[in-house]
């Protein structure tokens, strides 16, 4: 199986993709923020997002690692999540926000400040993650997509020549 890249480096160099939905903005906005619904593509969260930092178990990399992650900004009225993973050079802000459309919704993620050197594995990730994603909402096993060979190394050549130029 070939997987294609999709991912695009927009005006300001950040790191965007997208995904389209036959399910409501609303419903989608669940697999963003509730934790169960989270876990069925990247991981559950645990504490208490009122203190804007919560600790993902990313379900999908091995051995499970916990992830501190802090709420930039979660508008539900918006359909806008922003979060900032990592500590300082090594931090990440991830931007997703949810689009209505008539036969559905559009999620947007970007990753602005992305580290050039870094995309050629980045962009990959975030590809399998929103693939992950894709199956989870159309209710199959996202564990069947798997990363390695078709996203990574596949895809990282695509993401090196985006935003290595």
């Amino acid at each position: 199986m070939s997987i294609q890249g999709t991912g695009t480096r927009d005006h300001s160099n950040a790191l965007e993709l997208r995904r389209s939905f036959r399910i409501s903005a609303t419903k989608l906005w669940r697999y963003l923020v509730d934790s169960d619904y989270l876990d069925q593509w990247f991981g559950a969260w645990q504490g208490d997002p009122e203190s804007r930092r919560v600790q993902v178990t990313l379900s999908a990399e091995e051995g499970s690692p916990t992830e501190s992650v802090e709420i930039l900004d979660c508008d539900q009225r918006a359909l806008l999540l922003e979060v900032r993973t990592g500590q300082g050079s090594e931090s990440w802000q991830l931007e997703l926000h949810i689009e209505t459309r008539d036969e559905g919704s559009e999620l947007v993620f970007r990753m602005p400040g992305l580290d050039p050197q870094m995309a050629s594995s980045v962009g990959p990730g975030w590809e399998f993650y929103l693939d992950r994603l894709v199956a989870a909402v159309n209710g199959k096993d996202a564990g069947l997509v798997v990363f390695e060979p078709d996203y990574y190394p596949g895809l990282s050549n695509y993401y090196k020549a985006l935003f290595i130029s």
